[in-house]
């Protein structure tokens, strides 16, 4: 189920982007309503990736809980998931930047996002963005693998803990944060407790536990129940504790229903081929919508129109993250891992030692 959370969550931000930020601004566009229509869906898929985050960290974690050499393998690890292929993907949209659709970049700003350092948009905008701007949910996922990795070198249980509290002082001192600076202010939005809600679903769940069919049931009726009566922020930008109820509460309810007992799916095996792929889809699709504008209106004997364009540049984001998974970005993590990412020589031979 992890997986096809993945899948459905990375393809409904695409989707969503590809319609709105750029489908619906060719020729008469799409028609189907205002951009703010297709917030909601994106908002809430980004909400489910972070609670598989915080149930996953929780989960493949097992065996670096109360190790000595814990932090430095676990932060290794999430760097190098997470870091290469956004540098590629925000290499990528710099390379169009600078020759299909040539405009001036800030090289500090550039350095930045390559960094995930926050910084405040040109637009006014106070949410942080990045260069390539889908790339402001990886500063909280960086930033709660930060958190995680101090206290994974505790038993499981306290490092859940532990991480809940920091994660917990962050948001109850976000509600006094003035949105002056932009790295204090995007680390104190509330929205990193989304985390800490998929760490306790992994942690209920590996104690055995399960929840009825029925109660699974009822969290799919309280999700149409939260579509329909939770009013949208007067802000989303904020990201306070009213987008929580807009946005996280919907994944949440999502993640609860999918997550807290077994549930047998068919076709395994391209769900977890579409999961595998679903990062490269995320930070991909918005270099591949920029490259489509420039291609798709150059086809010869063809109109191109804003369906023809969201239909075909939707399938090709969804071929070319099955093709950067496949040939760069899991050779790439593999070998990073092997060289980096290893326990210490000694401790591996004392485990291996009977």
């Amino acid at each position: 189920m992890i997986q096809l959370l993945r899948a459905a969550a990375a393809l409904t931000v695409a989707a969503v982007h590809l319609a709105f930020a750029f489908a619906d601004h060719l020729g008469a566009g799409l028609r189907i309503g205002s951009a703010s229509r297709g917030e909601l869906p994106g908002q809430i898929a980004v909400m489910v990736f972070f609670v598989i985050s915080g149930f996953v960290m929780v989960v493949s974690s097992r065996g670096l809980f109360a190790r000595p050499w814990a932090r430095r393998v676990f932060w290794t690890r999430r760097v190098v998931r997470i870091m290469p292929p956004y540098w590629i993907a925000t290499g990528l949209l710099a390379l169009l930047f600078l020759t299909l659709y040539p405009r001036p970049i800030d090289g500090w700003r550039f350095a930045q996002s390559l960094l995930l350092i926050p910084y405040w948009p040109p637009d006014g905008s106070i949410r942080p963005l990045p260069f390539l701007w889908v790339g402001w949910t990886l500063f909280y996922e960086m930033m709660f693998y930060a958190l995680f990795g101090l206290f994974v070198a505790w038993r499981r249980e306290a490092a859940v803990a532990g991480t809940l509290a920091v994660l917990g002082a962050l948001a109850l001192a976000g509600l006094r944060v003035p949105p002056e600076n932009a790295v204090i202010y995007a680390a104190t939005r509330p929205i990193t407790l989304v985390f800490g809600a998929g760490m306790v679903l992994a942690l209920w769940r590996e104690s055995g536990a399960r929840a009825p069919g029925w109660l699974r049931w009822a969290a799919l009726a309280g999700l149409a129940a939260a579509l329909w009566l939770v009013p949208a922020p007067d802000d989303a930008a904020t990201m306070s504790f009213d987008y929580l109820a807009w946005a996280a509460l919907p994944a949440l309810l999502i993640a609860f229903a999918a997550l807290s007992g077994p549930l047998a799916l068919p076709g395994a095996g391209l769900i977890n081929r579409a999961g595998d792929a679903s990062y490269a889809v995320y930070l991909l699709h918005v270099p591949l919508a920029w490259f489509w504008l420039w291609f798709w209106g150059r086809l010869p004997f063809f109109d191109a129109g804003p369906w023809d364009y969201w239909l075909s540049a939707t399938a090709a984001t969804c071929g070319l993250g099955w093709v950067f998974f496949r040939w760069i970005e899991r050779p790439m993590t593999l070998a990073l891992n092997r060289r980096f990412a290893a326990p210490h020589n000694g401790e591996a031979i004392r485990r291996k030692t009977p």
